[in-house]
């Protein structure tokens, strides 16, 4: 859908006689959105300046005032933060959704994602609808540690290879897909990313969200005696940082502490290129215990995703 009111070029949106947003350089910006975004989220955090280039970046002004900033474009908002003491955030998240309904395509559902729990209520507020699942950040310095090997186990790390249409695909791609399917099928993770079959779980995104380094710190497990892929984890750039994209072991091998070893080697490889290394974990989730277990370090619950409903 053709969009009318939305333009990379436009560098002033006026959402009232008093508001208006204006386009923002990445990196004074992302200055403003790591001092005043959400503070316990930004400790944790810490090294990241919100400062990515891209194009949706603005400031939030009241008459000559900056008052605050959002990244918003055609269906998305999020990162907003306000500037004390101004305090009139309802009002002017008012203003950001009548404007974003008009850029909008409204057979989507306008998105917010990984709200902050000073948030949550705002956004309901403006009409935007929370989905089920709470997920938190956790992450853990990188450091090395000894990784002692069932000698009936071979274990590699997964190999990437052009795909043939620009992009990337894992060698084994077929086989990963099917140990994460037999791992994950109908269980919390699966419900909350929405994939039920075999062919929902082929890793089609994180090779092209990789590294060299990531991916010798990647692990796929084989049985000897069937020559089965029987787990993997694999890793992946969050933000310039390293982090677990995927961990799955099948359910006849969980118990046997191979989730634990495959975190263990990729903190090791990891170790003096990496400082820290993150995963997204959703409340609920049994391997949380693992990675607390591990030295991991919960931050902000949040809530994954909010968003106004697609006009049907």
């Amino acid at each position: 859908m053709q969009l009318k009111e939305w333009s990379i070029d436009t560098n002033t949106y006026h959402l009232s006689n008093e508001y208006s947003i204006r386009r923002a350089e990445p990196e004074d910006w992302g200055i403003y959105c790591s001092v005043y975004y959400h503070m316990q989220y930004n400790g944790f955090f810490r090294e990241e300046s919100y400062a990515t280039p891209r194009r949706n970046s603005f400031w939030i002004y009241k008459g000559k005032t900056k008052i605050g900033g959002v990244r918003m474009e055609p269906n998305v908002i999020y990162h907003l933060f306000f500037v004390p003491p101004f305090n009139d955030t309802f009002e002017v998240l008012k203003q950001l959704k009548s404007i974003l309904i008009r850029w909008s395509d409204r057979a989507k559902p306008i998105k917010t994602f990984e709200v902050l729990p000073d948030q949550v209520n705002l956004f309901a507020r403006a009409g935007f609808w929370p989905d089920e699942f709470r997920c938190r950040w956790m992450q853990r310095p990188t450091d090395h540690f000894e990784v002692t090997w069932d000698p009936n186990l071979l274990v590699e790390s997964p190999q990437i290879e052009e795909n043939g249409m620009g992009g990337k695909r894992f060698v084994k791609e077929d086989e990963i897909a099917h140990c994460d399917f037999h791992s994950f099928g109908e269980g919390l993770e699966a419900v909350r990313r929405k994939k039920f079959t075999l062919e929902d779980f082929i890793p089609i995104e994180d090779p092209n969200l990789t590294n060299e380094i990531l991916v010798q710190a990647s692990t796929l497990i084989f049985d000897k005696n069937t020559g089965q892929l029987i787990a993997n984890c694999r890793l992946c750039l969050q933000d310039n940082q390293a982090a677990i994209y995927s961990i799955g072991v099948l359910p006849a091998y969980k118990g046997r502490g191979l989730a634990t070893q495959m975190l263990k080697r990729a903190l090791s490889t990891l170790k003096d290129k990496y400082s820290v290394l993150r995963l997204y974990v959703m409340e609920g989730n049994d391997a949380e215990s693992v990675y607390l277990n591990l030295g991991f370090i919960p931050g902000v619950q949040e809530i994954q995703h909010m968003y106004i409903p697609a006009d049907l």
